[in-house]
């Protein structure tokens, strides 16, 4: 007779392969997550419509130019 062990082993539990799969996913989604992160603070890209998709998103809004060129701009 096989132990409980031995028997797990060989054949994944269906909860094993459904926490897989929702692993999976989570992966998936965090990459694109990250992609669109990275082009609403893109500034190669139209401010408005990084903007109004961060809005929609629910994330953060970019700023409107980079803390270094807003510290040189208003120096002049």
């Amino acid at each position: 007779m096989t132990s409980r062990s031995e028997a797990a082993g060989t054949t994944p539990l269906p909860q094993s392969i459904a926490l897989r799969s929702a692993e999976n996913d989570l992966q998936r989604l965090r990459g694109r997550l990250r992609t669109v992160a990275e082009f609403i603070h893109d500034p190669a890209i139209d401010f408005a419509a990084r903007h109004a998709l961060a809005q929609r998103l629910g994330l953060p809004v970019p700023t409107s130019a980079p803390a270094a060129r807003q510290t040189k701009e208003a120096t002049r």
